[in-house]
């Protein structure tokens, strides 16, 4: 007789595929990696990976589903309105780097360069920077709506720029810029934006 599969076992088994897709997105890049590669690495049948994912696409989608969800907690993890805004961006940043693969800055870049030539993953990577916009714009006119709402300003194009710089910032990362220096400059630059898009220019920057 067969041991029956719980729910809790179906549950966890789907994030392991998805942190071994991860995973193997990092070690190999997204265009080059296949369900073998990440049935091999957990140890299971590749149809198993088909119980819950159709296509490679689907993995990444759930990835990138999962990773705006964190994104969002991290952001309401931290009182913006209170304290130095610096220190708080500098927290910001070191926290979205806990617990990702190695060589996930890589994959991020490779990914940017393969969607070039490729439109449906293309299309896929500015649905996700989409998003991350909305969340990053809902989570700003939350915490200073009111300071926001006396000026003339488009958060969504403040938005865009603040993705832009952190992207960037990888990129350099990855031609051999130190972590001290990127986190610097981050915090300062993100800083500096804040102070001067809500009413808080009084803060340490």
């Amino acid at each position: 007789m067969c041991p029956r599969v719980t729910q809790n076992y179906k549950k966890e088994l789907r994030q392991r595929i998805l942190r071994a897709a991860y995973s193997e997105f990092c070690r190999k890049g997204y265009d080059k990696t296949n369900l073998d590669d990440v049935a091999e690495s957990l140890g299971i049948a590749r149809g198993t990976i088909y119980l819950y994912f159709r296509s490679k696409r689907e993995i990444l989608n759930a990835i990138s589903t999962a990773s705006l969800a964190r994104l969002s907690r991290i952001l309401k993890g931290h009182d913006w309105t209170r304290g130095d805004i610096a220190s708080t961006t500098r927290a910001f940043y070191r926290e979205t780097k806990v617990g990702l693969p190695k060589g996930s800055e890589k994959m991020d870049i490779e990914m940017m360069a393969e969607s070039t030539r490729n439109p449906s993953l293309k299309k896929h990577r500015l649905a996700e920077s989409r998003r991350m916009q909305q969340i990053i714009v809902d989570f700003i006119e939350s915490q200073f709506g009111e300071q926001i709402s006396q000026k003339e300003i488009e958060i969504k194009e403040i938005v865009i720029g603040a993705i832009a710089l952190y992207y960037g910032m990888e990129m350099l990362r990855l031609q051999g810029y130190t972590n001290q220096e990127i986190e610097d400059s981050w915090a300062r630059t993100l800083a500096l934006i804040i102070s001067g898009t809500t009413r808080t220019n009084k803060r340490k920057v």
